[in-house]
């Protein structure tokens, strides 16, 4: 039979002992040690010179003068001298001048809310799941720096996979922002959760923004006052769009060039520049005979017909109305519609249909086809575009490009410019129906 308890190490009154009042006392004394465990400190490392009797303190490491070798233990001076007791796990001992709670691990004193460096989930006010390992419900989080700069990092595994931050609504995701399935920072938005519609991606090589919709200024009631180099604003109060470059205030605005009635719906649109003034001419066509003049849109237009005018008829005699887009050097480039025949065996006016959206101020280049020799109205030379080219100086502007093509064969898709096919002649008159 042990002489002591098996947890606290009290002294036991065996059978037959003398002076049994002095393990009874001896064990009394560990108890008011022990019970209630209040310390006054953990950091000392040596015994204060002026000990009050009952003090009770944690060893610091490394220990030493009268506690040297009792690192971790609790030093309690009773009855003049320094009585010291090893911790067992679980012990709790209260630092007052801390107001913390330790507990002996076995191995050293910890906090007693200290967590371990892994847990498995952690929810807060919230439970955690196998997917949401860390969980939080709270009115707002707070994340600062510790004496300098504060980062918070999301990682992914690989390119493909995803780094993302989720904003949602009644649990329903409506915009996300991160690395979605790339490289890329993204910015998508979705109305019910499930089908996402990208609104904006930064490449991460070359820093380029790209953005997936219309971007919608919204009106301010004037300019900037000092507006930076490469503002952009809309200015309600004018309804124009201001863009500062190169030190100037440059302006957009759908009334600024040449006086434009917006046509209605069933409406013709005249083919010229709208500064002409004049009457329309007549030239006579020719077997093959493919003229191209260019056309500047000053609205949007949604086009259902094309239209000439046939002044001298001959019979069998036919034509086609073909439209080219523009290249970055205002050329004809691709074909974007070409037209049935058109009768050209009696005069008047002869509509093919089409279907053509044409876009303000962009380029397009409108074209006329002959089978034979009938007459068609054509624009007077001061209401269509001069065509620059040429390697010497000409005192005939020169109005439209011409080829030989035939015309049982199809307008080319691309056309293809020759400078050589600059031609003085006036262009054909041509007249477009609004839907």
């Amino acid at each position: 039979m042990s002489d002591e308890t098996p947890l606290l190490s009290l002294p036991l009154i065996l059978p037959a002992q003398a002076q049994k009042h002095v393990t009874h006392n001896e064990a009394l004394r560990l108890l008011d040690i022990l019970l209630h465990l209040a310390v006054l400190d953990r950091t000392r490392t040596e015994a204060p010179a002026l000990p009050t009797e009952g003090d009770r303190h944690i060893i610091a490491s490394p220990a030493s003068g009268a506690w040297t070798g009792q690192d971790g233990k609790v030093a309690a001076f009773w009855g003049g001298v320094w009585v010291f007791l090893a911790p067992r796990p679980g012990w709790q001992a209260r630092v007052l001048d801390e107001e913390v709670t330790l507990i002996w691990s076995g191995s050293a004193w910890q906090d007693e809310f200290a967590l371990p460096e892994i847990l498995p989930k952690l929810g807060l006010s919230t439970p955690a799941d196998a997917t949401n390992r860390l969980a939080l419900r709270s009115p707002a989080s707070l994340f600062t720096h510790d004496g300098g700069s504060h980062r918070m990092t999301v990682n992914k595994s690989a390119p493909d996979e995803t780094a993302s931050l989720s904003l949602q609504s009644g649990f329903v995701s409506h915009a996300e922002f991160g690395l979605l399935g790339n490289n890329s920072a993204t910015l998508q938005v979705s109305a019910d959760g499930s089908s996402f519609t990208p609104a904006l991606a930064a490449d991460p090589a070359t820093a380029r923004v790209t953005l997936f919709r219309p971007v919608i200024l919204d009106g301010q009631a004037g300019d900037p006052a000092s507006p930076a180099e490469g503002t952009l604003w809309h200015n309600a109060a004018t309804a124009q769009l201001g863009l500062r470059l190169g030190g100037q205030t440059l302006r957009l605005d759908g009334q600024q060039d040449i006086p434009w009635l917006a046509p209605p719906a069933g409406d013709l649109v005249l083919t010229t520049t709208g500064t002409g003034g004049a009457a329309t001419g007549t030239a006579a066509g020719a077997a093959g005979r493919f003229d191209l003049f260019p056309f500047l849109p000053r609205a949007d237009l949604a086009i259902d017909r094309m239209l000439v005018n046939c002044t001298t008829a001959l019979a069998g005699a036919l034509a086609r109305i073909s439209v080219y887009s523009a290249d970055a050097q205002g050329r004809p480039a691709a074909l974007l519609v070409e037209t049935a025949d058109l009768d050209l065996s009696t005069t008047g006016a002869k509509a093919a249909t089409v279907a053509l959206s044409l876009r303000q101020g962009r380029t397009y280049w409108l074209g006329l086809r002959h089978s034979s020799t009938a007459t068609l109205s054509t624009w007077a030379t001061a209401a269509t575009p001069d065509i620059n080219g040429g390697s010497t100086p000409v005192t005939t502007a020169r109005k439209v490009l011409r080829r030989t093509l035939a015309f049982t064969s199809a307008a080319p898709a691309s056309w293809g410019f020759a400078a050589s096919e600059i031609n003085a002649a006036s262009a054909p008159a041509i007249w477009m129906r609004v839907i």
